[in-house]
């Protein structure tokens, strides 16, 4: 940590000191909202004015975010952006007193859908990332179609086509991406996938899970659900909440809701006892407020589902003993209970008319966009981020 601490405050003196421009830079990993605040000069007064749904709200900041900083002539922190989801960022700022504030402002983005259609050559994510130079989109397709398609089959000269939907910040790839349709051949014979009412199906109508959790504890109630973005009409500002509070006595035993290998164990700011858990494809879980861990909960441990690995608590930001659960895909927060506890099943009746039209309608782009006519711009590589190891 003092490594870090000691590149940060190098970093911060010196790419600025005469440059006082809007510079980016990647969120450093190990390294607080506070530690930053206190190497740029901004006040802890700053974060501990906030109230508690704010502060923690600020433990979600990840490590690789991209974020923006601008100084003024004499090299002082002018503004802050830094990114806690698709949705809302964080801005400090000077007031024209010279006051610092802190306020959570909307992420202003572009959403587009795009069609891309390729041959196989290697694989499809290695062949996606060579057609799109998007990461994002390789790693969901991967995703979405990991339970249906045995990749070691495919020949090459295999096709593949994908729908999807994509935002785009500062003339880049930003958060996540929504396949709404897609097709793969497999040795010849297509396989495809549709997005509806926020699950995938097959063309019969059958369900998929791209992956499967489980509620990680026995719990009361729900206190509060997800919320990626809403304007409080009566404080007149932007809250949100990235994850579900499960509420449930204290040492009520917390468990791993996917197998994986555990990533972070111990406090996080306003999220107080913490563990992460890294599930593969890009999934990962978070376990706060815990009041302690279950013996063998280390990182780098690797865990099975249902396994315990922790008891519910109070610590951090908390008014009361409950569990806050989040998950993400891609680093980006997602609502834990649209893919907790999925069965399969087929749509139901009453949707089956509109689950039809959706199917012909998606089967005739996706034929339009097979031969690659229509495939989108390449996203070339940018400026390299600061980033400190």
């Amino acid at each position: 940590m003092t490594r870090i601490f000691i590149l940060l405050f190098l970093w911060i003196g010196v790419v600025f000191a005469n440059n006082p421009s809007v510079e980016k830079f990647a969120w450093p990993d190990g390294v607080s909202l506070l530690q930053f605040m206190e190497t740029a000069g901004i006040p802890a007064s700053v974060y501990y004015d906030l109230d508690k749904e704010d502060q923690e709200l600020a433990a979600e900041v990840r490590a690789g975010v991209e974020c923006q900083i601008l100084r003024d002539p004499a090299g002082r922190v002018s503004q802050l952006l830094i990114p806690v989801s698709e949705e809302l960022q964080i801005h400090i700022y000077r007031d024209k007193f010279g006051t610092f504030r802190f306020v959570y402002t909307p992420i202003v983005y572009e959403e587009n859908s795009y069609s891309l259609g390729i041959q196989i050559e290697s694989s499809p994510y290695q062949d996606i990332i060579k057609a799109t130079g998007n990461a994002a989109l390789a790693n969901e397709f991967m995703l979405v179609f990991k339970n249906e398609v045995n990749f070691k089959k495919l020949q090459k000269g295999d096709r593949l086509v994908i729908l999807y939907e994509q935002k785009t910040r500062l003339g880049k790839p930003f958060g996540g991406v929504n396949i709404t349709a897609g097709m793969i051949e497999e040795n010849k014979k297509p396989k495809s996938l549709y997005f509806f009412d926020d699950k995938y199906y097959d063309r019969s109508g059958k369900k998929v899970e791209s992956f499967l959790l489980i509620t990680p504890l026995v719990y009361t109630r729900i206190s509060s659900y997800f919320t990626p973005k809403r304007f409080h009409p009566i404080l007149k500002r932007y809250r949100a909440h990235l994850g579900v509070d499960y509420a449930a006595p204290k040492g009520t035993k917390v468990n791993a809701a996917g197998a994986g290998k555990i990533s972070f164990v111990g406090r996080k700011n306003g999220y107080g006892n913490t563990v992460e858990i890294n599930h593969g494809g890009g999934i990962s879980t978070l376990y706060a407020h815990l009041s302690g861990f279950a013996s063998g909960t280390k990182a780098g441990v690797s865990v099975k589902q249902g396994q315990l690995i922790a008891y519910v608590g109070s610590t951090g930001l908390s008014s009361g003993p409950h569990l806050h659960f989040g998950l993400y895909k891609n680093k980006q927060a997602i609502d834990p209970l649209k893919v907790v506890k999925i069965e399969k099943t087929n749509v139901i009746s009453a949707e089956e008319l509109k689950f039809k039209a959706l199917v012909k309608d998606m089967d005739a782009r996706m034929a339009a966009a097979k031969d690659g006519s229509k495939n989108p711009a390449k996203f070339e590589n940018y400026e390299s981020l600061i980033t400190i190891n």
